[in-house]
């Protein structure tokens, strides 16, 4: 077994909390229900890991600015593999599968599991992870993947419209997907029972590498190094899964969130008000963070977000903060 956990995005939805110097995956926002502390994704899902005996078995994949961040808030014993520049989810995931088939010199018939930093699940998610590599194996499929029940119609997430479920009875043959659909398709992926797509895969090494050699790159690791920026720059959905000629679906019945917007992160924070600042007893619903040595006063406003950094300030309703990531072109 080997996971990938991919952990080289800058995180625009939550500027200005999150900028490309630290980005959202170090963020000590989220409490450790154990001990009261505060802890970031990266730590979160290194301790489940490691408390799902998944550790050994784990790479983590970052860009260059992110290097020292992972060595002050995880031990020495992971296994970092850097991007030269960031290109998107199909270079990072095939930088991954390089560096395990060329330098830690796995076989090329050994399985790895892509998973995003930023999925906020609880522990009996790791054993979907686990089940994703066994079902592949079952199936003869190209590529495994965990789809999610949604809890609501959601424009912010792809979908996954399986199937009929097999004989096998415990995956789905998957149909086709949609990314990011309008409301009303939403809501119509919603009534057709279909999943959450939560970007976790399973696949073959070779799989991946014979699409690398497929579009004349090496699958030597320095050599592959080399020539990264002429990869193109595109997801791995859209790049490889999309085209698969047969995907399958593990179901998830469990709690899962990404946690790259302030509604979904506020949501786990379980506190409203960080640093120094007041929330009068007429909000509802709104978060403050403050990094500003001043102090910062939200009095009357419901539903939003209030951060204030030596980076930025952003003022926003929680539904709206996503147009976040498209008004930062203009700054």
């Amino acid at each position: 077994m080997n996971i990938v956990i991919l952990s080289g995005g800058k995180g625009k939805r939550l500027w200005p909390l999150s900028t490309n110097e630290y980005s959202k995956q170090f963020l000590k926002v989220l409490k450790n229900n154990e001990d009261g502390t505060y802890q970031s994704m990266v730590q979160r899902i290194w301790y489940q890991l490691t408390n799902n005996k998944l550790g050994q078995f784990a790479t983590f994949v970052t860009n260059s600015s992110q290097v020292e961040l992972f060595k002050e808030q995880l031990n020495d014993d992971i296994t970092l593999v850097t991007e030269p520049e960031s290109r998107d989810t199909f270079a990072a995931i095939a930088l991954a599968s390089i560096y395990l088939y060329s330098v830690k010199k796995v076989d090329s018939e050994q399985f790895v599991t892509i998973l995003p930093v930023d999925a906020y699940v609880e522990d009996d998610f790791f054993q979907k992870i686990r089940d994703l590599e066994q079902v592949l194996k079952v199936s003869g499929a190209d590529l495994s993947l965990i789809g999610v029940i949604p809890t609501h119609p959601s424009t912010k997430y792809g979908y996954i419209v399986p199937n009929n479920k097999n004989h096998h009875d415990y995956f789905y043959n998957v149909k086709y997907f949609k990314e990011k659909p309008s409301e009303e398709e939403a809501q119509n992926l919603f009534q057709k029972e279909a999943f959450w797509n939560c970007g976790v895969f399973c696949f073959q090494i070779k799989y991946v590498l014979s699409i690398i050699e497929n579009l004349g790159f090496p699958i030597e690791y320095k050599e592959f190094l080399k020539c990264y920026r002429n990869l193109p720059k595109i997801s791995f959905d859209y790049m490889v899964v999309e085209k698969a000629e047969r995907v399958i679906m593990v179901p998830y019945f469990g709690s899962w969130k990404d946690l790259g917007t302030w509604v979904t992160l506020t949501e786990e924070m379980n506190v409203s008000n960080l640093g120094g600042g007041i929330i009068s007893e007429d909000c509802k619903n709104t978060h403050l963070i403050n990094e500003l040595e001043i102090p910062v006063v939200a009095i009357g406003i419901t539903n939003a977000v209030v951060v204030a950094t030596p980076k930025g300030i952003l003022i926003s309703d929680k539904k709206q903060s996503d147009k976040i990531k498209t008004l930062l072109k203009d700054l």
